[in-house]
């Protein structure tokens, strides 16, 4: 092969990703719900041909999770501007100097930490002042995220059709497409056995690491409606979010809300909460990430979840919470894949 015909091969590769870049992050969610759904297409497909079957996965998907996600996206905006707005109205009323010093003296501290913190004087002319430049802070920093939310929406629709379109593809040729790639690649790179990696890891993520996370939200919000404290379903979705946190977890969430209500007094709700947030919340993710990794077929490790899904959310949005723990899984195989020494009888074999 000359370098002309090189070049143009280069060429066409090159052209070809750059027309389906926008199209990654769909492409990249549809082979991992594609690859979740696959035991229900596969039961689905001897009874109908493949279109319909992939028909009925794209209905089952836009019905379980499409529609849900976007609900639960309106709810949260809503959920967010109103403890905004209930938190700044509580400040307006309550909060003054006085009602600090007061909650810092019923604390029960040790004599010597209140004649410490004593020594200290306030004045209300900055605080009130400082108060006022961070709530506008934070009431433009509201209004940029409503504004984003606002122009992201075409965003939104542009990629939900992209998804649903990618995934019935990605059901009914999705064994094609890998037989044709394992076809063209020489056997010796082993990409069968990645692509096999893979795949039990993206189930692993969706069943082991989301479902886990899902229910630990759930139980979250659960636990601050029963306690009557504001806004449980934004309480719920952060806690969802920061189960991926290793160590720390949900009491990002609740430890937090738990030292609120002991300076206001309610002792009785700071303690049910505490022991719920610990002893229940915190420990759900010993028992339901393996028990849901089976559904999977595999079980990815902590730490390759965690600085996966950070580092990956870093660097590629929402789309990185996938990418970046299958990324680090790919390199794991990389690693055992160069290390693996063939026997001679394997050598012999391959001869």
């Amino acid at each position: 092969m000359n370098l002309l015909a090189k070049t143009g091969i280069i060429l066409i590769i090159a052209l070809a990703g750059w027309v389906f870049l926008p199209f990654i992050p769909a492409f990249i969610w549809a082979l991992v719900m594609a690859r979740v759904v696959q035991p229900i297409y596969m039961k689905t497909l001897r009874h109908c041909s493949a279109p319909v079957a992939s028909l009925l996965m794209v209905g089952l998907v836009t019905l379980a999770v499409l529609i849900p996600l976007s609900l639960l996206a309106t709810k949260l905006v809503y959920e967010a501007a109103r403890s905004y707005h209930l938190f700044g109205q509580w400040v307006t009323t309550n909060l003054s100097l006085q009602w600090v010093k007061s909650a810092i003296d019923s604390l029960p501290l040790p004599d010597a930490a209140h004649r410490f913190l004593s020594q200290y004087e306030f004045d209300e002319q900055s605080a009130v002042a400082y108060a006022t430049e961070y709530g506008k802070m934070a009431l433009d920093l509201l209004t940029s995220l409503a504004r984003s939310a606002a122009m992201g929406a075409g965003g939104f629709l542009f990629a939900a059709v992209a998804f649903l379109v990618l995934f019935y593809f990605a059901c009914k040729d999705g064994d094609n497409w890998y037989n044709r790639i394992i076809r063209a690649v020489p056997p010796r790179f082993g990409l069968e056995s990645l692509f096999a990696r893979m795949g039990t890891g993206a189930a692993a993520l969706f069943w082991g690491v989301a479902g886990t996370c899902l229910l630990q939200g759930i139980t979250g919000g659960v636990v601050f409606l029963t306690l009557d404290l504001p806004s449980p379903f934004l309480a719920g979705s952060l806690m969802a979010i920061c189960a991926l946190l290793p160590v720390v977890g949900t009491s990002f969430v609740w430890l937090p809300v738990a030292a609120w209500l002991v300076i206001t007094g309610a002792w009785g709700k700071a303690l049910i909460l505490v022991a719920l947030g610990g002893g229940v919340i915190g420990m759900m993710d010993n028992i339901t990430r393996p028990l849901l990794s089976k559904i999977g077929g595999a079980q990815m490790s902590v730490l390759t979840v965690t600085i996966g899904a950070i580092g990956g959310i870093a660097a590629f949005g929402l789309t990185g919470i996938i990418i970046g723990p299958l990324a680090l899984e790919a390199f794991s195989w990389l690693l055992e894949y160069l290390g693996h020494k063939p026997s001679a009888e394997e050598c012999n074999r391959k001869e």
